[in-house]
């Protein structure tokens, strides 16, 4: 079934691969969550300030790439907590705006296939943040199969890195924002089945 697909397995060689080191060093996770904020930010400067697409999908690339380091040093260490999962995921968010903001600044009041470039950039951060939210909810009231859809934040990021190294980032950010959008939409109208279901078996 093609939602259970995730790109993160495709790097989970590369992630353990860097993972390893840093764990044995001690490097705590939370260290390496915000050294991938860094990342986001160094990402955005880029974009703003040289202007280089490609530049700045290697840096969200690199960004993504260490968000899942995080959790794998975290699990070599056994550092695993509550806390540390609550600070990654909203780190990511604040990473996730950082990014498209710097689009949306970037090309400020340029039109793109008849909109704004700062609407796309909207429509990009209500269907990412919908999509991770609705995820999160479901999971607190129950929710058993909740890592569904194509657009999750793995498969957004390298959608849009992708497209950034190609130097097409505005095609990157209207494909990202439309799979952001029917991913939450997709995953509303699942986990609203599931827990229907829930509750007639109750």
């Amino acid at each position: 079934m093609p939602s259970r697909f995730r790109l993160r397995r495709v790097f989970q060689g590369l992630v353990s691969w860097i993972a390893h080191p840093l764990a044995q060093a001690g490097v705590r996770p939370n260290t390496i969550t915000y050294f991938s904020l860094f990342l986001a930010l160094l990402a955005a400067l880029s974009l703003n300030i040289t202007n280089s697409q490609i530049m700045f999908g290697i840096l969200v690339f690199l960004s993504g790439l260490f968000d899942g380091v995080d959790g794998a040093v975290a699990r070599e260490q056994k550092r695993s907590s509550d806390l540390g999962a609550f600070t990654d995921s909203v780190i990511d968010k604040v990473s996730e705006i950082i990014i498209l903001g710097s689009i949306a600044i970037e090309y400020s009041g340029y039109i793109f296939l008849n909109l704004q470039v700062e609407l796309w950039v909207f429509i990009a951060v209500s269907g990412w943040l919908l999509t991770s939210y609705s995820r999160s909810r479901a999971s607190h009231l129950g929710v058993k199969d909740i890592d569904i859809g194509l657009g999750g934040r793995s498969e957004r990021l390298f959608t849009l890195v992708a497209f950034s190294v190609l130097s097409q980032l505005l095609w990157g950010l209207v494909v990202t924002a439309v799979m952001g959008v029917l991913t939450a939409g997709y995953r509303f109208y699942k986990y609203q089945n599931e827990l229907s279901h829930q509750r007639e078996s109750t």
